[in-house]
C-alpha cells in the first residue's frame, strides 16, 4: 500500500507540478557537438560553420555571419582579397591584415585590420561602424548578442518575486534561467498566453504572460531625411519623356539635331556612348561634347548609357574582379564629367547567372560616386521571369534612381513562332511583376519604336520562321504595298495584318498611334514614372500627340 501511495504522490506530482529540471546548455542553444561559443541575433541562434574569435581583447565576427544574418552589402572578392562595402554615399575597401582602408578612393587608416584564416573576419569596431547595432558578450554563457538600433522593440519587468524562463510555452517544460522581480527582459512573439524573452543575460526562452508587467515600446532614433528629386533639371512629378539614340560611330552624333523635333516634348536623350571593350576593363567612347550641349540648350538631359556590349564573358571577366570593377568606375567617372553628362543608362544584357551577384554589387559601387555628382542612375531591365531572377531588381532599386523595364521582345528577332513584340497583356504583366520589386515612382516603361515583319516558309514538313525589324511607317507601308488585310486584334493591342507572297506567308503585328496610346495608359493606370522609347528615328511623327497628352 505504501508502494502505491509513493507511485500515485509521484504521478500527481508529474501531472501537476511545474518542472523543476534546469536545461543545459547544449539543449538550450541546441548546439553542434564542436561547437563552444553561441551567437545570438535578435531572438534567433545562429548556427556557424566558423565562430567568433578573440584577438588582443577584440572580438572578430566571420564573414559569413555578417552577410547573411547583419549586413549583406560586404561583398569578398576571394581572388583579388579585398572586401567592400557599400551604401548610398560611399564604397569602402578593405583588405586583410592592412591597417589601409579606402572611402570612395581616399585612403585612411584603422586600428583593427581584417583577419583572414579559414575564413575571413571582420573586426566589431568596423561592422559597428557601418551598420546600426550593438554586440555584447557574455563570458559565462560564452555568448556573443547582437541587436539592431534602428528598430522598435518592447521589453517587460519580472512581476512576482522570482519566476523561470522556460525552454517552451509550457510549465513542463525544462528551465533556462530563473529571475528575479524588477528584471527586465526584451519580449518577441506573443502567443498561447506566453511571451518569448530574452533576458539580461542573453539568454532566450517562454514566460507566461501575467509574470510580465511595464510592457514598453522602444523607438529608434531618427533623422530627417532630404527629399530630393533626382532629376536635377526637370520637374518635380512629371512624367518624363525619353528615348534612347543609337550611335554607332562618333559621327553619327551630328545628325541629332536631324532626327529630333523640338515638338516632341522630350525630357532625356539617351545616346549609345559607352560600352566595355575588352577584359582589361577598358570602355569605347563615342560621345560628343556638341551634342550635349545642344540638348542642354533645347531643354533636354542626357543620360549616357554604358553598356556590357552584351558579352556574357566579357561582364565576367570585368564585374567579378574588384580591381576591374574600380578601373571602371574610375573610368566612367571621368567621362561623365569631361561631357558634362546629367545621367548614366546602365544597359547591362545578357549577364550569366553565376554573375548577377557580380552585377548588382557593380551598380551598388558606382552609384554613390555618380550621385555624389549629381548624376541621375536608371538600369535598363527585362521583364521579370525565371530566367532573369539573378538581375535581383529589388536590391537594384534600393539604390538606382530608375529601373527602366524593357517591354518589348516578347517574340524576339530568331523566335521560332511569330508574334507580336510586346502585346499588351506581356507589357502589363511585366509592370505587375516589376513592381512586387521596384516602387512605382521609380519604374519607367519602356516602349518599342519598331515591330517586325514576320515569314513563314514551308521548308519540307516544317515551317520555317524568320523576321526583320522595321519603322512603324516601313512595317505599315509593306503591309498596305501588298493588298493585306488588317484588322485590330483585341488580344494583343496591335493591328495586325498578313499577307502570302509566292507561296510565302507574311505576318506583321504594327506599332502606331492606337497601340501606342493603349501603353501610355498603362504607363498611367499604374502610375509609373515616365516612359522611355527604343529607338528614335523610328517612330512615326503621329505618336507624338498621344505621348504629350498622357505625359504633361
Amino acid at each position: 500500500m505504501i508502494a502505491l501511495a509513493a507511485v500515485i504522490f509521484y504521478i500527481m506530482i508529474q501531472r501537476f507540478l511545474p518542472n523543476f529540471y534546469y536545461a543545459t546548455r547544449s539543449e538550450i542553444f541546441d548546439l553542434k557537438e564542436e561547437q563552444s561559443m553561441v551567437v545570438m541575433v535578435e531572438d534567433q541562434s545562429i548556427i556557424l560553420d566558423y565562430e567568433p574569435v578573440f584577438v588582443e581583447d577584440n572580438l572578430y565576427l566571420p564573414i559569413d555571419l555578417v552577410t547573411s544574418y547583419i549586413e549583406p552589402y560586404y561583398f569578398w572578392d576571394e581572388e583579388e582579397g579585398v572586401l567592400s562595402y557599400t551604401d548610398e554615399s560611399q564604397v569602402i575597401r578593405m583588405k586583410p591584415d592592412s591597417r589601409v582602408y579606402s572611402i570612395n578612393q581616399q585612403t585612411y587608416e584603422i586600428d583593427n585590420p581584417l583577419l583572414l584564416d579559414e575564413t575571413l573576419y571582420i573586426p566589431i569596431s568596423i561592422v559597428e561602424g557601418l551598420t546600426p547595432m550593438i554586440a555584447r558578450y557574455f563570458p559565462g554563457n560564452n555568448l556573443v548578442v547582437i541587436d539592431f538600433t534602428d528598430r522598435v522593440y518592447k521589453t517587460g519587468d519580472i512581476a512576482r518575486r522570482s519566476t523561470y524562463i522556460r525552454m517552451d510555452k509550457d510549465e513542463k517544460s525544462k528551465i533556462v534561467e530563473k529571475v528575479e522581480k524588477h528584471h527586465t527582459v526584451r519580449l518577441y512573439e506573443e502567443s498561447q498566453g506566453w511571451y518569448k524573452v530574452r533576458s539580461e543575460s542573453g539568454m532566450l526562452g517562454y514566460i507566461r504572460e501575467k509574470d510580465i508587467i511595464h510592457v514598453t515600446m522602444h523607438y529608434p532614433k531618427t533623422t530627417q531625411l532630404e527629399d530630393k528629386n533626382p532629376l536635377h533639371t526637370l520637374e518635380a512629378n512629371k512624367k518624363i519623356n525619353m528615348v534612347w539614340h543609337q550611335v554607332t560611330v562618333k559621327a553619327a552624333n551630328k545628325n541629332v539635331e536631324n532626327i529630333i523635333n523640338p515638338s516632341y516634348s522630350l525630357d532625356v536623350l539617351s545616346p549609345t556612348w559607352f560600352e566595355l571593350k575588352n577584359e582589361e576593363g577598358e570602355i569605347r567612347d563615342i560621345a560628343d561634347k556638341d551634342y550635349v550641349t545642344w540638348a542642354h540648350q533645347q531643354g533636354y538631359e542626357v543620360w549616357a548609357l554604358f553598356s556590357n556590349s552584351f558579352n556574357s564573358g566579357l561582364t565576367h571577366e570585368v564585374l567579378s574582379r574588384t580591381s576591374l570593377r574600380d578601373k571602371v568606375i574610375h573610368r566612367i567617372m571621368e567621362l561623365v564629367t569631361t561631357y558634362n553628362i546629367d545621367g548614366l543608362n546602365i544597359d547591362f544584357e545578357n549577364v550569366a547567372k553565376e554573375d548577377g551577384a557580380y552585377f548588382v554589387q557593380f551598380v551598388r559601387e558606382i552609384t554613390p560616386y555618380l550621385k555624389a555628382k549629381n548624376i541621375t542612375v536608371s538600369v535598363d531591365m527585362y521583364v521579370p521571369t525565371e530566367w532573369t531572377k539573378h538581375y535581383n531588381r529589388a536590391e537594384l532599386g534600393k539604390v538606382i534612381d530608375y529601373l527602366i523595364i524593357m517591354a518589348y521582345d516578347e517574340h524576339w528577332s530568331t523566335s521560332p513562332v511569330s508574334g507580336s513584340v510586346a502585346s499588351m497583356g506581356f507589357v502589363e504583366q511585366g509592370i505587375i511583376d516589376t513592381l512586387k520589386e521596384v516602387p512605382k515612382e521609380k519604374v519607367i516603361l519602356g516602349v518599342p519604336f519598331y515591330t517586325r515583319l514576320w515569314k513563314e516558309e514551308k521548308k519540307g514538313s516544317e515551317i520555317k520562321v524568320s523576321s526583320k525589324a522595321y519603322s512603324m511607317s516601313k512595317g505599315l507601308a509593306i503591309l498596305k504595298e501588298n493588298n493585306a488585310e488588317i484588322i485590330w486584334d483585341e488580344t494583343v493591342g496591335q493591328y495586325y495584318g498578313s499577307y502570302t507572297k509566292e507561296n510565302v506567308t507574311y505576318k506583321l503585328w504594327a506599332e502606331e498611334e492606337r497601340s501606342m496610346e493603349q501603353r501610355l495608359q498603362l504607363m498611367v493606370d499604374y502610375d509609373l514614372a515616365g516612359v522611355s522609347g527604343w529607338k528614335i528615328g523610328l517612330e512615326k511623327d503621329e505618336i507624338w500627340p498621344v505621348f504629350q497628352r498622357y505625359l504633361n
